[in-house]
């Protein structure tokens, strides 16, 4: 139990580094006057990450009472743009 606790508090650590990457990234877009093509699907992007990480941290707060479901579905990879 002790090794999913780990497991836990470093993913959660990760999710809130790239939430703070993703905040730095849409300050830098909102402080530009122009977007581009690029500037705009790279937002439509760090916007469905930001949603995924919502959806994950639900699913964490609704985990099953069997914790190796829920490991084994944390441990899938999430595509990322």
């Amino acid at each position: 139990m002790i090794k999913e606790m780990t497991y836990i508090a470093e993913h959660l650590s990760n999710l809130r580094q790239e939430i703070t990457d993703l905040r730095n990234m849409n300050a830098r877009y909102s402080a530009k006057s122009e977007h581009g093509p690029l500037d705009q699907s790279a937002l439509e992007t760090r916007t469905n990450r930001l949603l995924q990480i919502k959806q994950e941290l639900s699913d964490m707060r609704d985990r099953p009472t069997d914790p190796k479901v829920w490991w084994e579905k944390l441990r899938k990879p999430i595509p990322v743009a």
